[in-house]
């Protein structure tokens, strides 16, 4: 699998920014896309 160039991972951001995706939201889609495993939320009860 190719992996993706500084210029993509910004025209990614750019692209997600346009579609109002949160500043938080983005750094999860690019983790998702590196692999990195999704750690679990804590709730408070």
């Amino acid at each position: 699998m190719k992996a993706m160039t500084a210029r993509e991972v910004l025209n990614l951001i750019e692209w997600l920014k346009a579609r109002n995706f949160s500043s938080d939201d983005i750094i999860d889609c690019i983790e998702s896309v590196e692999g990195k495993p999704k750690e679990k939320e804590e709730k408070e009860d």
